[in-house]
């Protein structure tokens, strides 16, 4: 409770101005039942100016009004529901001396109708006309500040207010003039800054919902309201007539303006910034010109998501350009860290910065401005423990966080903590030293408080004189393109670093091949990432989709691939199938419950999981272009459980509230995405798969064997564990270590670990060859039971090999070091495949299950 002669500093952001109960006089408000059309309030200038004898609550609308008009009203009352926006009506006849402008809109249970004056036609037609004209000079322009400076211009030349700026908001909610086209005889607010308390929390929130705001006349009286008794008060948010706060109005007229208007700039549905408009005198803006003006400013929103997007993937392609070039020779690395350390130095064009450290592996390793005593190196690790963990951090003043960062000041005032690897020990600090600046305040941004008509409160400026302020300990801001960038080296290195620590685990032999496979693909990987963000730049936006949605949806639909992507990267050793499904179908969410996902933790093996992400990402894709997921009301349920009768695994797909699915006919050629969906499970997994057109949509049930996934129980507490589990799941039979087994591989480490897993399990008849011919001729001297292939053999392909071992129907297994199956040879699309460098479970239940 604020004590009597002490001010309530919060008192502007508690200020109730979205319910100010009074309007401004340049137009009347009438406010009645949504269902009765029951006049609630008016406004007490409502009858003089509309030229009815009396008007008071308690009338219906009717009595008021003749039914061609009512109707018109309900049609854009409905228009306004739909739509979630005011609604709009010109050149209404009221009443025979009434010709006015109205707007139409829903507050709570009641309908909101505004009136004003109607704007002559000449003039409404020639601001229309001239929208045009605007909308094509800034539609091609491609520099953010061209396009600032062209906006005031072209407002100025339309609107004639005295001053337009466009003002753009700082994180912490202070702003700064971007640009301003003004009256030669006034001073120019250009590059000053202004403090948050200028536009407290409740007035952002309202610029937020509510585009355009005007006020006529900065001195005018407030018209207050009739109400019927015990009603309550009524919320003006999106009312174009709304009386704005007296503190507002006092800021106004210290600052000499006479009439103001605002226009909100949204950028991903928040506000980032205003077009701000100043007249040193009263000024009117008729309902039809503020219209256009409005269109105008969401077209200006538009422009500049446009061009933060580009500019977000230029910085894409440079860093991507970049990573590919510090990681060329990484995964050849058998010791990661060191060279990442020996590396250090190449990061700094990542990310513009004055120092880097490294934390690896409990070393300290810097470049550049960075510290080096072992007590501050501590504070850093155990701060970014604290604030980073699995996310960036940044900050632009250490020193305001921790005490013991002022001992690093001029160096390092600024930091940016990257983490490396999966799990929250290894980080890369890029520093920033002290930049000593001076901002230039409209007025002195401290907050002031008098004693005013409601006891002490804030008071708005009376000095809008040049203020400067020298600001200290803060390094240059971290800017957006800055954290893109380093969100795209951070997952470059996890997953280097994650390969580095899986190495940590496995034989010196199979790490050795490893590396090599890695080089050839993480050196794919990285120069096919940019291309894939270009290609889904490139689809056109949906008519019924505005720029700041279409852009969100894109930027979600790019972080769920590269989460799915990365889990079948790793699919040699399996992952959980809920965060796959996650991935695939995060960004088809159009709404909360559009998509349910029900089913017990599971843990799929990698050849598993690889399956299921394709078949999973080309469902989710057909049911966004045809499905459920078409529409906004469409629902999909997926659902997994053991079933215990068949002993197998079910994964269910159900679709409702989407168009009406088409079933198919013998008639129609299938597609590469049908044929994978229905034929999958069946030839790559031994499952079965139940494709169902049912009326409220499309059903499929996939049934996988057990062996190809396992349950995560709370006992079991790590992934190895479910490994060994899951390759023990196959050890039911010695059928293997009595079969005669051929490997055509030509090289000898990896042929060598073959031959060595199978001796480990038994398996006492054994050939190895490394050639077609070698190959032919061991087949022709006895035929195997069964064999293991090497696809790729130097200059040759092991086709030859499998066409002979078909005819002698001896079943066999393909080996690659590719990511997909573009490389198998046509007729043999059935083959099972395994990826390498080789799990060695994997490969004996592979072969196993072949003899079955």
């Amino acid at each position: 409770m604020v004590k009597f002669g002490e001010a309530d500093l919060t008192s502007c952001d508690k200020e109730p101005i979205h319910i100010p109960g009074s309007i401004q006089p340049h137009g009347c408000l009438i406010s009645c039942d949504r269902t009765t059309f029951l006049v609630r309030r008016v406004s007490t200038n409502a009858a003089h100016m509309l030229g009815f004898p009396t008007l008071a609550p308690g009338s219906l609308l009717s009595d008021l009004l003749n039914g061609d008009i009512l109707h018109d009203i309900r049609n854009a009352l409905a228009n306004s529901v739909s739509l979630k926006r005011p609604s709009y009506l010109f050149s209404v006849h009221l009443s025979p001396h009434a010709l006015c402008d109205v707007c139409v809109h829903v507050s709570d249970q009641e309908v909101v109708i505004e009136c004003e004056p109607a704007g002559l036609a000449q003039t409404s037609q020639q601001v229309i006309s001239q929208l045009r004209m605007m909308l094509d000079r800034i539609r091609d322009i491609a520099d953010m500040q061209k396009l600032f400076d062209t906006v005031v211009k072209l407002l100025r030349g339309l609107l004639q207010y005295d001053r337009i700026m466009v003002y753009q908001f700082d994180p912490d909610w202070s702003g700064k003039v971007v640009a301003e086209a003004r009256s030669p005889v006034l001073e120019s607010f250009l590059g000053q800054h202004f403090p948050s308390a200028d536009i407290p929390a409740q007035a952002r929130d309202l610029y937020r919902r509510a585009l355009i705001r005007v006020i006529g006349d900065v001195g005018y009286t407030p018209v207050p309201l009739q109400e019927l008794p015990d009603s309550p008060p009524l919320d003006m948010s999106f009312s174009q007539l709304r009386s704005v706060s007296p503190i507002h109005c006092e800021y106004l007229t210290n600052m000499g303006v006479g009439a103001s208007m605002s226009i909100s700039l949204i950028v991903d549905g928040e506000l980032w910034g205003m077009i701000a408009c100043h007249n040193y005198s009263p000024k009117v803006l008729t309902l039809a010109e503020r219209a256009v003006v409005k269109m105008f400013g969401e077209f200006v929103a538009l422009r500049i998501v446009v061009l933060l997007r580009t500019g977000r993937l230029l910085v894409t392609q440079r860093t991507h350009a970049l990573i590919e070039n510090f990681l060329r020779d990484a995964v050849s690395m058998a010791d990661m860290p060191s060279y990442l350390r020996s590396k250090i130095a190449d990061l700094e064009p990542l990310v513009p910065c004055d120092g880097i450290g490294l934390w690896v592996n409990q070393d300290w390793t810097t470049h550049g401005l960075a510290p080096d005593t072992p007590e501050i190196v501590l504070h850093l690790v155990r701060a970014a423990n604290a604030l980073a963990a699995n996310q960036i951090w940044h900050t632009t003043q250490l020193s305001e966080t921790f005490e013991w960062a002022k001992n690093l000041l001029p160096d390092v005032a600024g930091v940016m903590v990257i983490p490396i690897s999966p799990q929250p020990a290894d980080y890369l600090f890029l520093f920033r030293k002290e930049i000593v600046r001076t901002l230039n305040w409209g007025g002195d941004p401290n907050k002031t408080y008098t004693t005013g008509p409601h006891g002490p409160r804030l008071t708005p400026r009376s000095s809008f004189a040049i203020w400067k302020e020298q600001v200290k300990e803060r390094a240059y801001p971290w800017t957006s393109n800055d954290i893109e960038a380093a969100g795209l080296l951070r997952s470059a290195l996890i997953e280097v670093m994650g390969a580095y620590h899986q190495q940590q685990l496995t034989q010196r032999a199979e790490a050795d091949t490893r590396q090599r496979m890695l080089n050839e693909e993480l050196s794919h990987r990285v120069k096919n990432i940019l291309a894939v963000v270009q290609s889904l730049m490139a689809r056109p936006v949906p008519e019924n989709r505005s720029m700041p949605e279409h852009f969100q949806i894109l930027k979600a639909r790019v972080n769920a691939l590269a989460r799915a992507h990365d889990q079948v990267v790793r699919a040699d050793g399996g992952g959980l199938l809920r965060p796959l499904l996650e991935a695939e179908l995060d960004p088809y969410r159009l709404e909360h419950g559009t998509i349910t996902l029900q089913g017990p933790e599971i843990w799929l093996t990698g050849r598993a999981l690889s399956v299921c992400a394709l078949v999973l990402h080309e469902l989710a894709t057909n049911a966004a272009k045809y499905g459920s997921l078409s529409r906004r009301e469409g629902k999909l349920h997926v659902s997994w459980w053991f079933d215990t009768e068949s002993q197998n695994w079910v994964l269910t797909w159900q679709e409702s509230g989407g168009p009406q699915p088409k079933p198919t006919t013998p008639s129609d050629r299938k597609g590469f995405g049908s044929i994978l969906v229905d034929r999958a499970f069946p030839h790559e997994l031994g499952g079965t798969t139940i494709k169902e057109f049912r009326t409220e949509g499309l059903f499929l049930r996939f049934n996988l064997p057990k062996r190809h996934a396992t349950l995560v129980s709370q006992e079991q507490k790590s992934m190895p564990d479910i490994l060994e589990a899951a390759a023990k799941s196959g050890d039911k039979t010695d059928v293997l270590a009595n079969a005669s087994v051929l490997i055509v591989e030509d090289q000898l480490l990896i042929a060598m670990d073959i031959e060595q897993a199978l001796a480990d399990h038994g398996v006492t008849n054994v050939r190895t060859v490394a050639s077609v011919y070698e190959g032919m001729q061991a087949i022709r001297q006895k035929t195997p039971d069964v064999a293991l292939l090497d696809l790729n053999l130097g200059n040759e392909t092991s086709a030859e090999i499998a066409l002979l071992l078909r005819q002698k129907n001896v079943p066999f297994l393909f080996a690659t070091g590719y990511a997909d199956r573009s490389m198998i040879p046509a007729g043999f699309e059935d083959v099972p495949v395994i990826r390498k460098p080789y799990a060695t479970p994997a490969v004996l239940r592979e072969l196993e299950n072949m003899l079955l």
